[in-house]
C-alpha cells in the first residue's frame, strides 16, 4: 500500500474516530481529534482551541443519546503534510430526561449532513485542522 494511501485512510480513521467518542462521551478523546490550531465550526460556533471544543461538548445534556453514523469518506491527497475529505452522515438523536437504555425503536433519522474536513500532519500524526458541516435533511 503506497504512503499516500495509507494517510487516507489513517485520516478517514480519525474522522470515525471523533465521532465514536463524541458518542460515547469521550469528550478530550473528541479534542485529540483535533491539530493544536484546529477549528471545528459546529452549530454556528468556530471552536478554535481543545479548550474551548471540551467547554462547548461539555454543554451537552447528560443523558443525550446521539448516533453519528458515518459514511462514504473520500479522502484526497493534497501534498505531505495535508489531505481533505468529504463524507455524509446519517444522525438518530434522542434528547430524554433521563439515560436511555438501547436498543431502541426503529425511527427516521434527525438528520442527514455532508462533511468538509481538512487533516494536517503535525509531529508524525493526522489530526483534524479543519472541520465544517451543511446540514442537508432535517
Amino acid at each position: 500500500m503506497s504512503e499516500t494511501v495509507m494517510s487516507e485512510l489513517i485520516c478517514s480513521q480519525v474522522f470515525s474516530r471523533l465521532f465514536a467518542r463524541l458518542d460515547r462521551f469521550d469528550l478530550e478523546g473528541v479534542t485529540k481529534c483535533f491539530a493544536r490550531n484546529g477549528v471545528w465550526h459546529r452549530q454556528g460556533a468556530a471552536l478554535d482551541s481543545h479548550p474551548v471544543m471540551l467547554k462547548a461538548l461539555q454543554a451537552r445534556p447528560a443523558h443525550l443519546f446521539v448516533q453519528h453514523i458515518l459514511h462514504q469518506v473520500a479522502c484526497e491527497h493534497v501534498d505531505e503534510t495535508h489531505i481533505k475529505a468529504v463524507a455524509y452522515m446519517t444522525v438518530y438523536r434522542k434528547d430524554p430526561p433521563e439515560k436511555i437504555t438501547p436498543p431502541l425503536p426503529t425511527q427516521v433519522p434527525d438528520m442527514v449532513i455532508n462533511w468538509d474536513v481538512e487533516f494536517v500532519l503535525e509531529e508524525g500524526a493526522w489530526l483534524i485542522s479543519r472541520l465544517g458541516n451543511v446540514p442537508l435533511y432535517r
